[in-house]
């Protein structure tokens, strides 16, 4: 057996890669993240049934809305910053459970809230506070399922897994659709209300409707708890951070069985071709005693050696803004939005204004008069159906194309190449927007948008998911998985926060019912995506070797920018422009 702890870690790694698509790792992943996703995303179907019932005639400002979903991605940050930390401290699988905890009490919550006997209690509070909490419960899943995914995969199948863990985001946010349409469906058979537009008879029963959506977020918590019982803490995290080099064994051998041909039959069980070439690099530039003490994890020497010294602030900064960028444009699209999709489908003007339509009412449209308002039915299930065809049909398809093209495509061109294309597309579709707007066009924006959600989900929305995971030493990798996805979801409480209050386009609000200004933010959003290429360009490290494309080992990755440049790359803005202006000049 290996003595050393490096033997023991190319023992790891070795077993590790004798294996491949470990689909019990997967199911415990992706079972938590699709609980996450239908969670946050579901949102998009209860508010508009919550303004019915509790705000019915609140105008297009949202108020309330946005106080909502600002909260629930306050606690996501909190969430992703709190559970990251405490990942790398004390154990992944040891958190790997109460985050769902927090999300099924934190559900429980949300689908019992109520105003109280004659207005004593506030909805919108509770609600408020709930979804707090529920955020923290899923921004903590970001970390606790990217790491434990990247940790416990083969090193060649590292990518696809994880992968195969994000596609659960768009399926979550299609399911939560999908719920509320068969819910509807359901009261329809008992009410028969699809075209009442009586507000009295209906707010009973979209109050059912609401909360049967919202209820229903926690059976796949449920159910996930159970697989999070399946699986210890990863052999390296065990090895590299708790020293425990007998444990991590038994750990990896307890999920990865001895291979035919290994320690088992008598012979040395081999790492990886990847593993071998990063140890034969680093040998003539590191001589240190292998039981030398591991690093002091969290010591202000450590971090200050890591990030500052050795410069690897430039990977978590990279990594931080790629994400925050990216979520700028994902989440101001994509949370919130019912009115939003309305806009991509309506052929003709209203002749209302804002103040005469309420907020549940998603394409003003549709109504008669200031005071005939569409049935609440007919309004839900028209944005379930537009959200799933603007949104979730292209966003599946772009994560399932992905997880096909992923072992043969370079992540960090990739990732460069996908924000470039992303922003040229959004540029695309708010052009487009403008001269299809209220016309009989409008299938070409649809069909636009629809793409860009494609590309978000083939590039850098998975990406920025997936890297993080990836870069980062065994010690540090929860905790910069954290701050990088809390950075994203600063970018989406900057753009809840903000959007609803700009004014663009002539001076029309960019929810108002006849105003053309989603054109412009998807035209800001171009170059948004732009500037996500250029972070990502300077401060991400390549992921593979040479083609074939071999991924590297997370081993190889955690040496950091010294040892990227070792291995000849260039890490940094200033670096990089220098080689380029070197290679023009040559």
């Amino acid at each position: 057996l290996p003595q050393t702890r490096d033997q023991k870690r190319r023992h790891i790694v070795g077993t590790l890669d004798a294996n491949g698509f470990n689909w019990l790792v997967w199911a415990v992943a992706s079972s938590g993240f699709f609980t996450d996703s239908y969670n946050l995303f579901a949102t998009n179907v209860v508010l508009p049934a919550l303004a019915y019932v509790y705000w019915h005639e609140e105008n297009s400002g949202g108020g309330n809305e946005r106080i909502i979903n600002v909260l629930t991605l306050t606690g996501s940050i909190l969430g992703q910053l709190l559970f990251g930390f405490l990942a790398d401290k004390y154990g992944r699988t040891r958190l790997y459970g109460i985050e769902l905890v927090i999300v099924i009490c934190s559900t429980i919550g949300v689908a019992t809230s109520s105003n109280g006997f004659e207005g004593t209690m506030s909805i919108i509070a509770a609600i408020s506070c709930y979804r707090f909490f529920m955020g923290v419960g899923i921004g903590a899943e970001y970390p606790l399922s990217a790491v434990i995914t990247a940790e416990w995969a083969p090193t060649q199948s590292r990518v696809r897994m994880m992968a195969s863990v994000f596609i659960f985001q768009p399926i979550g946010q299609v399911m939560a659709q999908l719920v509320s349409v068969w819910v509807l469906l359901a009261l329809n058979n008992k009410y028969d209300f699809a075209d009442s537009t009586n507000v009295a008879y209906c707010k009973r029963i979209i109050d059912i409707h609401w909360r049967w959506v919202a209820g229903v977020g926690a059976i796949p918590a449920l159910i996930a708890i159970v697989f999070r019982w399946m699986i210890t803490d990863p052999g390296r995290f065990t090895l590299d951070v708790q020293d425990q080099g007998k444990q991590a064994l038994h750990d990896t051998h307890s999920l990865y069985p001895f291979p035919a041909g290994s320690e088992e039959e008598g012979h040395e069980l081999q790492p990886s071709p990847a593993m071998t070439a990063m140890t034969d690099e680093m040998s003539s530039v590191r001589h240190a005693n292998q039981e030398d003490p591991l690093p002091k994890q969290f010591s202000r020497q450590d971090i200050r050696q890591y990030f500052i010294t050795e410069g690897n602030w430039r990977y978590l900064a990279g990594t931080s803004l790629c994400w925050f960028l990216l979520d700028v444009a994902f989440y101001g699209l994509g949370i919130n939005n019912p009115r939003t999709i309305a806009k991509l489908w309506t052929t003709h003007r209203t002749e209302y204004q804002d103040e005469d339509v309420p907020i549940w009412v998603s394409d003003p449209t549709s109504m008669r008069r200031p005071d005939d308002f569409p049935p609440i039915y007919r309004v839900l299930m028209t944005n379930a159906k537009q959200s799933i065809l603007t949104i979730g049909i292209g966003a599946l398809v772009g994560s399932a194309i992905f997880i096909k093209i992923a072992p043969y495509t370079p992540r960090k061109t990739f990732l460069v190449w996908s924000f470039l294309g992303l922003g040229v597309l959004l540029a695309i579709t708010g052009g487009t927007f403008f001269r299809a707007f209220q016309t009989d066009l409008h299938a070409l924006s649809i069909v636009f948008y629809a793409l860009c959600q494609l590309f978000f989900n083939l590039g850098p929305n998975t990406l920025t998911f997936i890297i993080p995971a990836e870069i980062f030493p065994t010690r540090y990798r929860c905790t910069c998985h954290g701050i990088s996805a809390a950075s994203g979801k600063l970018g989406s409480v900057v753009v809840q926060a903000v959007l609803p209050r700009i004014t663009i386009g002539g001076g029309a609000a960019f929810r108002a019912a006849n105003s053309d200004a989603l054109g412009w933010v998807l035209v800001i959003f171009a170059f948004v995506m732009a500037s996500g290429a250029a972070f990502a360009w300077a401060w991400i490290p390549e992921l593979q070797r040479p083609r074939p494309l071999p991924s590297k080992t997370l081993e190889e990755l955690a040496e950091g920018v010294r040892g990227a440049e070792m291995r000849g790359e260039v890490v940094g803005f200033r670096k990089k422009v220098r080689r380029l202006w070197w290679v023009a000049r040559t």
